[in-house]
């Protein structure tokens, strides 16, 4: 049977949601809004499918029919990971999510399995991030371009400024700090080589990255404008973030401060260096941060390989995902597009599609995003 497509972005929803709820605390939603609803799921082996693959389909039919009689809303469309960070996408938001559920009865036929579940549905809270995703961070080496003007003391303070990122990537709960790199890679003969000392902050200074990791850039550009009436350094930090499904996340911190003068008049005005540098390092290390964390809050994502007719993806464990998590396209159209873990490794998992009808080549370079299902 063919369903409409407004249905299908419906229950991709709200799979979304139930996914979401199944690793969340039930306290982390309203109880007191939540209602207890039954709701029956099928699903039919398909050939060469093991009976444990059909029986967990039928359970995910279940937990979705229940979290659609929670309702749902046109919004935008949110794969989750225990969060509810968004995807810039134009599909459907589920109001009600599954905070608890029990199986009732299972039962197999010969040719269909019905699952029959009770669930608590309630509403899906908002700026819940309980992801415990863990992003591992290859840094380049830093790129400093200064111009002339710019104050002797700016270049020393941004080395500084960038071992303060790379301690705030190793203190932050979801990052972790695997290398960093020697180079910066192609860049003009103005740059300024780093003189940090790496391997005190690494295991070591390797040339390249793993696959699967984040690849951290980060460029200080400085210069000296006339604003406000005065001389003042302009400084900007360009940070970009390669993921490991190929997309570049980019974010700039800017800073402004007064070009420091050595005289009375100019110390009683604060036009000083002490000042100066304590307005270009003002909020940086908390900016950066902040960026880390709403990274941390979104769900892992990869591009699937197809070789040799096996499945996977260069993200495992060591990115945060697990054995129960499942993998999700990235596709509107495509309503059940899901696979399943069949061999999780350090650094790959090796990937199975849910609805064995499907060839395993039709996933070959596709993005997915995992969502843990803990089934």
């Amino acid at each position: 049977m063919t369903v409409a497509p407004f249905a299908l972005l419906t229950r991709l929803a709200v799979l979304a949601a139930t996914l979401f709820a199944l690793a969340l605390p039930a306290a982390a939603g309203s109880k007191d809004d939540a209602v207890w609803i039954e709701a029956w799921g099928h699903a039919a082996p398909a050939p060469g499918e093991s009976q444990d693959s059909a029986k967990r389909r039928a359970l995910i039919d279940a937990l979705v029919n229940a979290g659609l009689q929670g309702g749902a809303t046109i919004r935008g469309y949110t794969f989750m990971d225990k969060s509810n960070i968004v995807a810039d996408r134009a599909l459907m938001l589920a109001k009600g999510r599954v905070m608890r559920h029990k199986v009732l009865s299972s039962s197999f036929d010969g040719s269909l399995w019905q699952v029959r579940v009770q669930a608590l549905v309630g509403p899906v809270p908002l700026g819940v991030c309980g992801s415990k995703r863990s992003l591992v961070i290859s840094a380049h080496a830093p790129t400093y371009r200064m111009s002339p003007e710019v104050p002797a003391f700016v270049v020393p303070m941004a080395e500084q400024m960038y071992k303060d990122m790379l301690y705030t990537i190793e203190r932050n709960p979801a990052t972790r700090l695997d290398r960093v790199m020697a180079t910066t890679g192609r860049e003009s003969g103005t740059v300024r080589t780093s003189g940090m000392d790496y391997n005190s902050l690494t295991r070591g200074t390797l040339p390249g990255s793993a696959k699967g990791d984040h690849v951290l850039r980060v460029t200080f550009n400085g210069d000296v404008q006339f604003l406000n009436g005065m001389q003042t350094v302009v400084m900007n930090v360009d940070i970009d973030m390669r993921e490991s499904n190929g997309n570049i996340r980019t974010h700039r911190i800017q800073r402004l401060a007064p070009v420091p003068k050595n005289t009375t008049l100019h110390g009683l005005t604060l036009r000083t260096r002490t000042t100066t540098e304590a307005l270009l390092l003002r909020g940086v290390k908390e900016e950066f941060d902040n960026v880390l964390s709403a990274l941390g809050c979104e769900p892992p994502a990869a591009r699937v390989e197809f070789a040799g007719g096996t499945l996977s993806v260069p993200v495992g464990a060591r990115h945060g995902i697990t054995r129960g998590a499942l993998a999700v396209l990235e596709d509107p159209n495509d309503s059940f597009g899901l696979l399943e873990i069949v061999r999780l490794e350090n650094s790959r998992a090796i990937l199975r599609p849910l609805d064995p009808t499907r060839p395993a080549q039709s996933f070959d370079g596709r993005l997915v995003y995992f969502m843990e299902a803990g089934l």
